[in-house]
């Protein structure tokens, strides 16, 4: 198989959901479907959440959660990421590769319902956009639509290690130490 592509198992309530998740997932360039028990297993498995916690799976594999928009406003344990049904489907490549290298993953309307139920204390004042250049606020709106760094760096017309670089320097301003935590951010003050 190439090293280049990702594998995925869906699981669906009905046989109905599963079905057409997995037509939807093949048709997302790099990633492949398998089945829960193929040997390897699946790097990522792509399931509705009825309870609150992650199905069973196998240790190597990610669950990506699919979630009703405000569902849940926690990540259950053994899930790295929650994917809004309502989000755009294009956006699910991104978030199966973003859980796939280790990263949580936060649907943006899920990441402003939370942003809203904690309300103005969330973020610290100290948290100020003015600290932050023109370029890293474009990045940090990009990031908060749910964007990849590769699709962020091509709509700013740079290099993908330019577009890293901003992000790590965001980072640091905004003292965050994920994605996730960047987005919530992001959501919280360009709202």
């Amino acid at each position: 198989m190439d090293a280049h592509v990702l594998t995925v198992a869906v699981r669906g309530h009905t046989l109905i959901d599963q079905a057409a998740l997995e037509a939807l997932v093949a048709t997302l360039p790099g990633l492949i479907v398998i089945a829960e028990t193929a040997a390897p297993p699946p790097r990522v498995l792509l399931c509705q959440m009825a309870a609150g916690e992650a199905p069973p799976h196998a240790p190597e594999t990610t669950v990506l959660a699919l979630v009703n928009d405000a569902e849940r406003l926690t990540l259950p344990a053994g899930v790295m990421g929650l994917f809004a049904k309502d989000e755009d489907p294009a956006a699910l490549g991104v978030a199966i590769r973003q859980v796939a290298r280790g990263e949580q993953y936060l649907s943006p309307s899920l990441a402003l319902a939370f942003m809203r139920s904690q309300g103005p204390a969330f973020v610290s004042p100290s948290t100020k956009l003015d600290d932050l250049t023109r370029r890293e606020r474009e990045i940090l709106v990009l990031l908060s639509e749910g964007l990849s760094n590769k699709t962020i760096a091509a709509r700013l017309y740079l290099s993908v290690r330019t577009a890293e670089g901003h992000l790590a320097n965001l980072y640091t301003k905004l003292n965050v130490h994920s994605r996730t935590e960047a987005v919530l951010l992001a959501v919280r003050l360009i709202d």
